[in-house]
């Protein structure tokens, strides 16, 4: 039960963990294009727009996460329910 009591103490922050490799790595190709992009566009609006893009997108990502989180811990409650529902019917 110490996940459980962490959880409940707030020792548990479902938005950090270890991200795989194939993510860390997908995750620097994105930053060196952007990166290479700004380095090509001369005029500074350019440059302002894709850092705006790129705060966006870093947005997008993180809400994505936090709706595939609920959407996973609702599924998980449910599949909860569903085998303790089971258990009692049985028992």
């Amino acid at each position: 039960m110490i996940a459980l009591e962490d959880f409940y103490f707030g020792n548990v922050n479902p938005s950090e963990y270890r991200q795989k490799k194939d993510t860390k790595k997908k995750l620097s190709e994105m930053t060196d294009l952007i990166d290479e992009l700004k380095s090509l566009l001369t005029d500074e609006q350019q440059k302002e727009k894709i850092e705006q893009i790129d705060s966006c997108q870093l947005s997008l990502i993180a809400l994505s996460e936090r709706d595939a989180y609920i959407e996973g811990f609702k599924l998980g409650v449910r599949m909860t329910t569903e085998i303790y529902a089971d258990t009692q019917q049985r028992g």
